[in-house]
């Protein structure tokens, strides 16, 4: 615990944040009994509340034009359903009234590659960002793992090429004992350099999507042992997860998360559903099953009563936590292009580094081949550097198939009622 601390200590002093007087105040948090905590959610849901009424133009309008002022600023958690509920396209058209103010430096900001009706960014400033961090080092030690032990990512190289932001990101990776694998394809001769790379990095923790992770797996390979596997970003399958543990010999992590609040459910040890992270994230499940989740860590940027598009099975509380078991979602597959295995999550990485890029779908035929790459963008200017991007990055000429449209356009998959970035075409 002493090498623990020490390291996320100097973690800390290296990046200029402050996670560990927060991972400090986590753990006394889930020290306490479910009762307990709930009264701490409801003064921080009070908070989130009375912030967004008096700092977030967009909040003060809506109760003053609904007349909600007192249940903003005397909140009593029956009255929590009373308040509108947001969507992305809500939070898409007017972006700059969700936003403090009064915040003008120190903001990231987050971009959701979700499904259904295109992408929005989330602001966060360092306080949030921190709290993020910590709830994702809080979860990792209930299994054991430890700053000090290697984790890998499986990624996209999107990273930036401006010399002092990859020192800058060179040393975080270093103090954290992290590295990356950086996904491109599938190819036969890929997959045994990332399981090479895996073996020789002495993993602890790898991370990735499970079409990702499941996509290292060849038969022809013996596997290998990783203490633990982490998946997100996508449904996790009971398929995937029963290879995964095979090949690495290992217990897998699902994980629920957004680009607009962070890590919202985790799966505790000794649990096969989802634990909703109520400190950082209140989460409502409609009678529909979606997900409404509303940040509590995030000042400048709060968002309430948010629809995710993602559903799940509310489980109710076991075990002294909120639990959920999501089952529709983003999709991602492993689809090739003319023999090359691709990740249509890498290519959605690419893609979406152009800014005026609003949404896109993958159109595949049932044997997954993909046949359309269908973009909606704000300015058609980029439109030849994205398809030259698309080309370079899968070493094919995959640009070839990308093609404008609307989001009229774009094809529903299956009985969801949801478009999804992934469609399976009947022909």
């Amino acid at each position: 615990m002493l090498i623990q601390n020490l390291s996320l200590f100097l973690s800390d002093k290296v990046s200029n944040r402050k996670i560990f007087s927060k991972l400090i105040e986590l753990n006394k948090f889930y020290s306490i009994n479910h009762d307990e905590r709930q009264k701490i959610i409801f003064k921080k849901l009070s908070f989130t509340l009375k912030n967004a009424y008096e700092n977030i133009s967009y909040y003060y309008d809506l109760a003053e034009d609904n007349n909600l002022q007192e249940i903003f600023l005397n909140f009593k958690m029956q009255n929590l359903k009373d308040i509108p509920t947001i969507n992305k396209d809500i939070l898409r058209k007017n972006k700059k009234y969700f936003l403090r103010p009064d915040i003008s430096k120190d903001i990231k900001y987050c971009y959701t590659n979700g499904s259904t009706g295109g992408r929005v960014s989330v602001a966060y400033d360092q306080e949030a960002m921190d709290w993020s961090s910590a709830i994702m080092i809080f979860c990792r030690g209930l299994y054991g793992h430890k700053l000090t032990n290697k984790e890998v990512h499986l990624s996209t190289d999107i990273r930036s090429r401006i010399k002092r932001e990859q020192l800058s990101q060179f040393a975080k990776e270093w103090v954290n004992n992290r590295s990356n694998i950086f996904i491109r394809d599938f190819n036969q001769q890929s997959i045994l350099n990332y399981l090479d790379q895996l073996s020789t990095k002495k993993t602890n923790l790898l991370h990735g999507m499970p079409s990702q992770v499941n996509g290292l797996i060849k038969n022809e390979r013996e596997g290998f042992y990783i203490p633990l596997v982490e998946t997100s970003g996508e449904v996790l399958s009971s398929n995937q997860r029963m290879n995964i543990e095979n090949f690495f010999s290992t217990k897998v992590i699902d994980r629920y998360g957004l680009a607009e609040s962070g890590i919202v459910a985790y799966q505790m040890p000794k649990q096969d559903n989802l634990s909703v992270i109520d400190f950082h994230t209140f989460v409502e499940v409609d009678n529909n099953g979606e997900i409404i989740v509303t940040n509590l860590n995030n000042k400048i940027m709060p968002l309430i009563r948010y629809r995710t598009g993602d559903f799940c099975n509310d489980k109710g509380i076991i075990d002294g936590f909120h639990q959920i078991k999501v089952k529709e979602g983003r999709e991602h597959s492993i689809a090739s292009y003319k023999g090359n295995k691709l990740n249509t999550a890498s290519i959605e990485d690419i893609i979406f580094t152009f800014e005026e890029v609003k949404d896109l779908q993958f159109q595949l035929t049932q044997n997954r081949e993909i046949i359309n790459i269908l973009i909606e963008i704000d300015k058609k200017t980029n439109f030849q550097n994205i398809q030259n991007k698309v080309n370079k990055f899968t070493n094919t000429d995959l640009g070839k198939i990308i093609n404008l449209g609307s989001n009229l356009d774009f094809k529903l998959s299956g009985n969801q009622g949801k478009k999804l970035r992934v469609v399976i075409l009947d022909k």
